[in-house]
């Protein structure tokens, strides 16, 4: 199928550096025309087309903007929008329907449930998962451009995605927020960045290993599992001084103490934790 790219940052960019192994890429367009001439290179496009060019020659569009700028791409192009077309965007959060419905225009949301910190080509993941949803024709041509090899694709609500979009927060954006915050407290021991990453990063691995094999529930080790209160409430006085990392603490501790622990002194250190 005949694809076409509007905005060319690192979501797009990696994405169709796999959609252009069973399609065909028309073009790519960028307000920032510095990253337009990247993703042309990246994506080896031999004769990248213009913004109308690109609209008319491409049976399906995407738009990965941020979203508060996916409106305002979809505008842009809109007077270049003829004939069928397949229009999708790439946000986490806002439905299909953001795209205005009008005669022979399909449209869908795909998000890929991933974290893009860089453009990765080759991408890093062997699969990426899609979460789309959308009108039913639009839904079923992005299961021909989307090649199995590459993508699974699995449906959803328009009103699931906020769910999707904050799991995603919570397991890559707030696990970097977390792992900073080890990182500060790190500063503590007047160790080097070599020394905290020699340190910290193999029992993050470890611990992301054990609950991968184990499951949640049997990979939690240290004072809340063992029901330790003395140790806790070292923790809480030494982090006085402290008072992000406190919180940070408490709120986290107080999770665990709900989802994952077992011990007979729950109550107890419940108590602890919220005064």
């Amino acid at each position: 199928m005949n694809i076409g790219l509007l905005g060319c940052g690192k979501v797009g960019t990696t994405i169709f550096y796999l959609l252009k192994k069973n399609n065909r890429i028309t073009g790519v367009y960028d307000i920032n025309k510095k990253n337009e001439k990247r993703a042309v290179k990246l994506l080896r496009i031999k004769r990248n087309l213009t913004l109308d060019e690109l609209c008319i020659k491409s049976q399906a569009l995407f738009f990965a903007t941020p979203d508060d700028q996916i409106l305002a791409a979809y505008k842009k192009a809109k007077p270049f929008i003829k004939g069928k077309k397949y229009i999708f965007h790439f946000s986490g959060l806002l439905p299909a329907g953001i795209f205005p419905k009008s005669k022979n225009t399909y449209r869908a949301s795909v998000h890929p449930f991933a974290t893009f910190p860089k453009i990765s080509i080759p991408a890093t993941r062997k699969k990426y998962i899609l979460f789309i949803e959308g009108d039913t024709r639009a839904i079923n041509i992005a299961k021909r451009i989307f090649a199995k090899k590459y993508f699974i694709i699995n449906r959803i609500r328009k009103e699931q995605k906020i769910y999707h979009h904050l799991i995603g927060v919570f397991s890559s954006n707030l696990m970097v927020g977390l792992i900073s915050a080890s990182y500060e407290m790190a500063k503590s021991t007047h160790w080097n960045n070599k020394e905290i990453n020699d340190v910290i990063m193999p029992i993050i691995k470890e611990t992301l290993n054990n609950i991968e094999i184990n499951g949640i529930k049997s990979a939690l080790s240290g004072p809340l599992e063992r029901g330790d209160i003395k140790i806790i409430k070292k923790h809480l006085n030494t982090l006085k001084k402290h008072k992000n990392l406190l919180d940070i603490y408490k709120t986290l501790s107080l999770i665990i103490l709900k989802n994952v622990v077992k011990n007979g002194k729950k109550k107890e250190i419940e108590k602890l934790l919220k005064k």
